[in-house]
């Protein structure tokens, strides 16, 4: 099902033939060196990590899909999977849903993709729930998603200050927040 659309990109509900390119994006792509790599980037997946793998994409699929929905593919107009948006949340703060973004094909990375996409995500999220908040974290490795972030109208809510090391390098958490409100403002000013 297409959940929202635009003349570059289409997000729509995951399905059971998705699973190949969720495969390769486990084990390859630059945006896995951008989101919290040290979580454990795989270069090679084993026969048995992989068989857990399907057979839990495989298991997500048959379940009942959520209104609104926590993932979406990101795909061309022609089909191709480039990537996925997802939500979470916190039980403590029912109003308020954390968002992702991976463009998982490098061809499309630093093209306005993920700009395009988090926009249409952001605006599936606000009209298809009561939230009032979203928020978005990202790392300070990854100028990038701070950018998209801030041209969305994101507002930078705080940084946690050298949390994790990676490489070497002291790494901030960054923190993003945005009013439904705020939102609806820029909408109305597009």
């Amino acid at each position: 099902m297409i959940l929202m659309q635009t003349p570059e990109v289409i997000l729509r509900d995951l399905d059971r033939e998705d699973l190949e390119p969720f495969l390769k994006w486990q084990t390859s792509g630059e945006w896995r060196h951008l989101d919290a790599p040290w979580d454990g980037i795989l270069y090679a997946m084993s026969p048995e990590q992989e068989k857990v793998y399907r057979a839990n994409f495989l298991k997500a699929r048959a379940l009942p899909l959520p209104s609104p929905r926590k993932t979406a593919l990101i795909v061309l107009p022609d089909g191709a999977p480039i990537g996925f948006v997802n939500r979470y949340g916190d039980d403590r703060f029912k109003d308020v849903f954390y968002l992702g973004i991976s463009i998982c094909e490098d061809a499309y990375l630093n093209r306005g993709m993920g700009t395009i996409a988090l926009q249409a995500w952001i605006d599936y999220l606000f009209g298809n729930s009561t939230a009032h908040k979203l928020e978005l974290h990202t790392w300070s490795l990854n100028p990038r998603m701070m950018h998209v972030a801030e041209k969305l109208g994101f507002k930078r809510e705080g940084t946690e200050r050298e949390l994790v090391e990676w490489q070497g390098v002291r790494q901030d958490r960054i923190r993003y927040g945005l009013l439904r409100r705020e939102w609806e403002e820029n909408k109305a000013n597009r």
